[in-house]
């Protein structure tokens, strides 16, 4: 955890169960953190929890489905950091098992927002803050069966399929201009990778520690 002292990392998500348990964890690293919410009860309640411990964490709440989200985007995150070194996003979305045509639009247009468009769109408005002599990684969540096409998985599965897509095209345009983005996989992403409540009843301790493992080896 010494190699990530100092570094500025953004944490998008961090108010799920995931984000939360990495959060805690980076911000004993002594890292610069932003964390990202949509929750404000939630994130005032994990920036409390963890600025006891580290007085260089900074909140951004904002709703990704809503426009104030990008119009804030760029600024909150430039007047603190000239240079993101670490972007961890962990924002995402799964509404249940339903036929892929049970959807109704507004359904379709959300999930796919949230968890693909909104993807690209954080990268393109923070784009000048990435790369360069400083490298930056860029940590997606992703799981191997679902974005094969997993039956009910609907848009969720549709995303995560393009998101491997938009993995490889990062890396294979902006390798060279110091963007690595990198896909972790989640055993059980579709049980609510944001979600606090439904991730205490599915994902075990043991289990969950692993993942987290995994995600800060790649950082």
């Amino acid at each position: 955890m010494k190699k990530l002292e100092n570094k500025n990392i953004v944490v998008f998500g961090s108010t799920g169960f995931i984000g939360q348990r990495l959060s805690k964890i980076l911000s004993l690293s002594g890292a610069n953190l932003i964390i990202h919410g949509k929750s404000k009860e939630k994130l005032e309640e994990l920036n409390q929890s963890i600025t006891t411990k580290n007085k260089k964490v900074i909140s951004f709440h904002s709703d990704i489905l809503s426009e104030k989200f990008y119009l804030e985007l760029f600024r909150t995150v430039s007047s603190h950091f000239s240079h993101i070194d670490i972007m961890i996003n962990l924002i995402g979305k799964f509404n249940g098992l339903k036929s892929i045509t049970d959807l109704s639009h507004s359904e379709w247009n959300d999930l796919i927002e949230i968890n693909l468009s909104s993807y690209w769109r954080i990268v393109k408005e923070l784009n000048s803050l990435l790369g360069g002599e400083s490298k930056t990684k860029i940590i997606y969540l992703s799981n191997r069966i679902i974005r094969q096409g997993k039956a009910y998985h609907h848009s969720f599965s549709l995303a995560k399929n393009a998101l491997s897509t938009l993995v490889n095209l990062l890396n294979n345009e902006k390798k060279k201009l110091g963007i690595q983005a990198i896909l972790v996989d989640v055993e059980k992403l579709n049980i609510g990778m944001t979600s606090l409540i439904r991730g205490q009843d599915m994902f075990e301790e043991e289990k969950l520690e692993v993942l987290i493992e995994k995600i800060l080896s790649k950082l």
